[in-house]
């Protein structure tokens, strides 16, 4: 019996050093990714060097599997603190900018498939800082009785902003504006007298 004890426990430290390799190989995405991600942004990014540049790269979820579609991506940023005032992270998921993020964990819902997830520090002027981190990622559902995970924090703490700008609503209200105005003053100046007409 203290042989299959002690056997077991072996087993499990070789699977955990194992494990441990296994993930920190993951964690390492391909320089292909890192290309498809940095393509994603414009080519006059301000792209500090040494060893005080900020970078980041994305620490959860690793590349690979994920069960259930809330999906949680927490970066670590390196000289660069994305809780200072206007600080911030781009998110893009497959080659769409998904938002901007306010601190170091951001929640997204996405369907079963596979993504490629993408991740820039942006600074207060919403410009791209240099080299982004990206994973590539396969959302699946959990199977039949597989307890749903807890979230780390509530959606509202980990929310994804829209990048400032005019959005799809804002663009339709600009041009309903525009249309209106252009009837109001054709209606308006076919109202009004004509010049050297009584």
């Amino acid at each position: 019996m203290p042989r299959r004890i002690a056997a077991l426990v072996l087993l499990m430290c070789i699977g955990y050093v194992g494990g441990d390799y296994a993930a920190a190989q993951e964690t390492t995405p391909p320089p292909d990714i890192i290309a498809a991600c940095s393509a994603l942004l414009p080519d006059d990014r301000p792209m500090p060097s040494g060893p005080d540049a900020p970078s980041v790269r994305i620490v959860q979820p690793a590349s690979g599997v994920v069960y259930g579609t809330a999906v949680t991506i927490v970066i670590e940023a390196a000289n660069f603190d994305v809780t200072s005032e206007g600080r911030h992270w781009h998110l893009w998921v497959n080659g769409t900018l998904h938002g901007m993020v306010y601190q170091p964990m951001a929640i997204i819902d996405l369907e079963p498939g596979t993504y490629q997830i993408c991740a820039s520090l942006g600074n207060n002027d919403h410009a791209d800082l240099g080299v982004p981190a990206g994973i590539l990622l396969t959302v699946e559902r959990p199977a039949a009785g597989t307890p749903t995970p807890t979230l780390p924090v509530s959606r509202e703490q980990a929310a994804v902003l829209p990048e400032p700008g005019l959005g799809p609503v804002e663009i339709i209200l600009v041009v309903a504006l525009a249309l209106l105005a252009a009837v109001g003053g054709w209606w308006l100046g076919a109202r009004l007298p004509k010049r050297g007409k009584p």
